[in-house]
């Protein structure tokens, strides 16, 4: 029988590498900090700044809202002298903020969202009795219907278990077996999706209605 000898992964030179550049680079924006802010904070925006902004995307998928949100946190780390509070690493710290920001944003919009498609029905609804209002209620319906359909198959089941069955992310998440925020995400996309279409509806009723006024 052979001997054994004991296993030792083998080491991978790329992530140790990284690992070491991302402690060096630490080390020193933390010593610039102490000797002069402001270059502590030219350092971080130069180190951290693209890569924030990319980790933001994921979450709003929008370039200008995750920039808002990293500048925003940004200009905090500084005007509040947060750097001076942070006893993990600076780029911990500040990726965990962005992370943070942008799931609050995402449950505003959320909320926003909801309550823009429920005003565009309760527009279309009036005056329901009116043969052109019973049209584009139809039609509105129709659209927001083909919307959904339109979906990837995870966000519409999502979207119709939290808006027409009235479930909430934290159920749905049990039901589906993901997290609260991967539902969070999917009900924001669709949301997001159907106001994109909802605008582009309502702007060629728009151009049609100003069409039809200069006939009169």
């Amino acid at each position: 029988m052979g001997q054994l000898y004991p296993f030792h992964p083998s080491p991978n030179p790329a992530a140790e590498s990284s690992s070491a550049k991302i402690i060096d680079a630490e080390s020193m924006i933390r010593k610039t900090f102490e000797g002069d802010p402001h270059a502590g904070m030219d350092m971080i925006f130069r180190q951290y700044y693209g890569l924030l902004c990319s980790h933001a995307v994921r979450y709003v998928s929008s370039r200008a809202v995750a920039e808002d949100i990293v500048s925003d946190i940004l200009f905090e780390f500084q005007s509040k002298e947060i750097y001076k509070l942070v006893t993990t690493s600076y780029r911990a710290y500040l990726f965990k903020s962005v992370r943070n920001r942008a799931y609050d944003y995402v449950k505003r919009e959320m909320s926003h969202g909801s309550t823009v498609i429920e005003n565009a029905m309760s527009v279309a609804g009036q005056h329901s009795e009116q043969p052109d209002s019973i049209t584009q209620f139809d039609e509105l319906h129709h659209l927001i219907e083909r919307t959904i359909n339109s979906m990837p198959l995870k966000r519409k089941q999502v979207y119709v278990m939290h808006r027409f069955e009235s479930k909430k992310s934290r159920e749905i998440a049990e039901e589906m077996n993901l997290s609260q925020r991967t539902i969070e995400a999917h009900i924001y996309m669709a949301i997001k999706q159907i106001q994109a279409a909802l605008k582009e509806h309502w702007l060629w009723m728009a151009v049609i209605i100003l069409h039809q006024q200069t006939f009169y």
